[in-house]
């Protein structure tokens, strides 16, 4: 990389998911309307759960990180809002005249990044980006070629939340045997100055399992930088687990790193491994490197480090 990119502010915020009959709302709505009530000083209720979900982890980062007016913001989702149209068109289906005007526009794919935008007063570019189990891969290719441009700051992140049941869920995100389903929101600050930075991204490769000359420059690339460091890796849920233990058995001193017992399955779930793997592992020097897959066999591998290694 041309221009260094190092990783500010860390922030995940996401559960696992499971469906059941309940009164009100459940343990993680509630900690969320708390979140935005102590970020944004109220409760943001034109806004979404959505737009709620995507601030409350945007606007912590930003909190800690103190980027100038000029970042910009990078937002990533599979699916998107989820509830707001369900609603909308149950509500349309049944010939109410009950539709707010504030559904139509939280429908919209960019809102919650403008409402990052505004309520941080961040005035640089703007984009939200989905692409599958990639979305967040490719939003941080993004404002990494952007930093790479010019732009001194971005705030990247990943958004996905729980859909309104689990037919629905079952309809738009496949999940395969085994896997929890999940929601939630993470977020990382790049910057080029090394100041108080909690890590730095090495590098991104966009591979194909099938060219293992492709997995042993990964091998020795992470070899060459760890020196005598830890390494901890850490996958997303459609890397096949005879990869990743190839993977792991090709590194000297690598340690699996999991986080879908906290966050669960959604497609932005690899903002959280990195953003939780880096919270969790900093100030300490490490070598961490997450891979992400998904189901047409395209695999990207993030490569980045923390502590002294800066």
């Amino acid at each position: 990389m041309s221009r260094a990119v190092y990783l500010h502010a860390p922030t995940a915020f996401a559960h696992r998911y499971t469906f059941h009959d309940r009164d009100g709302q459940d343990a993680f709505d509630q900690a969320l309307a708390r979140r935005v009530q102590d970020l944004c000083g109220r409760s943001l209720r034109q806004a979404s759960r959505f737009i709620r979900l995507a601030a409350v982890a945007a606007l912590t980062s930003v909190r800690e990180a103190a980027p100038p007016p000029c970042t910009g913001v990078y937002l990533a989702t599979g699916l998107g809002d989820q509830r707001t149209p369900a609603r909308v068109f149950a509500q349309t289906r049944a010939d109410l005249n009950a539709v707010s005007p504030f559904d139509f526009v939280n429908m919209n794919s960019n809102t919650a990044a403008y409402y990052i935008a505004r309520l941080a007063s961040l005035a640089g570019p703007n984009l939200t980006i989905s692409q599958g189990l990639l979305s967040f891969e490719w939003a941080l290719r993004q404002a990494t070629i952007a930093i790479q441009g010019g732009l001194d700051h971005a705030l990247v992140g990943g958004v996905d939340e729980s859909a309104p049941s689990p037919a629905e869920l079952e309809r738009r995100y496949k999940l395969h045997p085994g896997e929890s389903p999940g929601e939630g929101s993470a977020w990382l600050v790049l910057s080029t100055e090394p100041a108080r930075a909690m890590g730095r991204l090495i590098d991104m490769r966009w591979l194909s399992a099938s060219r293992k000359a492709d997995w042993r420059q990964v091998h020795e690339r992470v070899g060459a930088l760890a020196a005598q460091d830890p390494i901890f890796v850490s996958a997303g849920p459609r890397v096949p687990q005879p990869l990743l233990a190839e993977l792991i058995a090709a590194l000297p001193r690598a340690t699996p790193r999991t986080s879908a017992a906290a966050c669960g399955d959604y497609p932005t779930a690899s903002a959280f491994a990195i953003a939780q793997g880096l919270r969790d592992v900093s100030p300490s020097p490490a070598t961490l490197l997450h891979v992400s897959a998904d189901d047409h066999g395209r695999f990207v591998t993030m490569l980045y480090q923390s502590g002294n290694t800066l």
